[in-house]
């Protein structure tokens, strides 16, 4: 999901040099937002992603206005540089002095030591408790916060409401049982009730895992480590894997990615499934029918993974004061607003306008009231693949999810014992 949600990389900017190295560190553009040679201002480099970049141009505008004494070099990134360059950038030391970067990430560089303690920015102008829930805990370290989020984003239901109403379904699911029911009665022709990315990106598949999992009693704690029960995998796994060895969610899916599946949302011949804002905005794009509901969970609203950005000072910047200024400056709710492609990181900025349209209310909603922090512990990530083939293996009849689950519980639990 992350790739879909978060992450909507556009072209990058590639410099005429030989390997891929080389390439991805030359994939750089260095502007001056304000043209002053003033040899004693601070200059603070912010690596900003190239999707963020022509409203960061104007933003940075504004923060020097307001701070003279600070100039600010831009230097953009792209969504697939971004980790390899700033992984090697801190861990050479050779830094820019802010950072936007993956939270699933900030965990991995803060256990290194790599990144400055940002606790000081939060209190009266920046309540941690105006942020999405959880969120701040899991950025935070033994009581060091390494991380300013700024742009968060989960799951909703996407729903085909012409093909409700042909079934003669009047509202969107809002339990599990529904879901199931109505994924069924979805099920004709050339249209299935729900399809699942068992292709590409195996963490697109194990987030859908993880959010029905939380949903039926599993918890992500304040590490960011996910504590699974084998009760709430056995849902997990018969809610994707059962589905399509049932035939009520698409047997396409072996085949599908996030992309694939809203192709076919978009053909009709996907009634509905878990899915991110971006989807949303297509289906409208193209004129397509679409409406939005809160995930379905076992007996009420299910629980959406947040995933996102956020800001972060290495602590080799040796301009850490006025780095912390521009963060601060950044996590107005004004400037998230501005800036996310998504949601804001902030309750607050959610209440602009172009959050509360009709289709976002869902996802303002799952986010405020229904929604948790992705695990970003490191061992989770080695552990997704393994977790994604059992799955696989129980959408292919080969395993039953009482197998799968247990299997998981081995998985998982042996990777947090290393």
């Amino acid at each position: 999901m992350e790739h879909e949600m978060a992450v909507k990389a556009r072209t990058g900017i590639f410099l005429g040099v030989a390997g891929l190295t080389v390439a991805a560190i030359a994939a750089t553009v260095v502007v001056n937002v304000v043209q002053n040679s003033s040899g004693d201002e601070d200059v603070v480099t912010w690596w900003v992603p190239d999707w963020d970049y022509q409203t960061a141009v104007d933003l940075v505008a504004e923060f020097e206005r307001q701070h003279p004494d600070i100039s600010v070099e831009l230097v953009q990134t792209t969504g697939d540089t971004v980790a390899n360059r700033t992984s090697v950038a801190l861990d050479s030391g050779n830094v820019p002095d802010v950072i936007t970067e993956s939270i699933a990430r900030v965990r991995g560089y803060a256990d290194k030591g790599q990144l400055a303690d940002l606790s000081g920015l939060f209190g009266e102008d920046i309540p941690a408790d105006d942020f999405a829930p959880g969120l701040v805990d899991s950025l935070t370290i033994d009581g060091a916060t390494y991380a300013m989020p700024y742009r968060w984003a989960t799951n909703a239901l996407i729903y085909n409401p012409e093909l409700f109403e042909a079934a003669g379904i009047e509202e969107p699911p809002a339990t599990w049982d529904e879901f199931v029911e109505d994924a069924r009665a979805l099920t004709s022709g050339d249209a299935v009730g729900t399809a699942w990315p068992v292709q590409g990106d195996p963490s697109d598949l194990t987030l859908r895992f993880l959010e029905f999992a939380v949903s039926g009693g599993a918890t992500i704690n304040g590490d960011g480590i996910p504590e699974l029960t084998e009760e709430s995998s056995r849902a997990a796994v018969e809610m994707i894997g059962g589905a399509i060895a049932e035939g009520w969610a698409s047997p396409s899916s072996f085949e599908l990615d996030n992309t694939g599946i809203r192709e076919l949302f978009l053909q009709g011949r996907v009634a509905m499934y878990p899915g991110g804002v971006f989807d949303v905005d297509e289906a409208q794009a193209q004129g397509a029918p679409v409406a939005t509901a809160p995930l379905p969970g076992p007996e009420g609203p299910g629980t959406g993974l947040g995933v996102g950005w956020a800001y972060v000072v290495p602590e080799a910047s040796s301009h850490q004061d006025d780095a912390a200024e521009l963060v601060r400056f950044l996590a107005r709710p004004e400037s998230m607003a501005e800036l996310t492609l998504t949601f804001p990181a902030r309750t607050s900025a959610s209440e602009d306008a172009r959050f509360q349209t009709p289709e976002r209310v869902a996802y303002a909603g799952q986010l405020a009231e229904h929604s948790v922090p992705a695990p970003n512990d490191p061992r989770w990530t080695a552990s997704i693949q393994p977790v994604h083939d059992q799955i696989q293996e129980v959408a292919l009849g080969r395993e039953t999810p009482a197998e799968a689950a247990a299997n998981i519980q081995r998985i998982v639990d042996q990777a947090f014992a290393e």
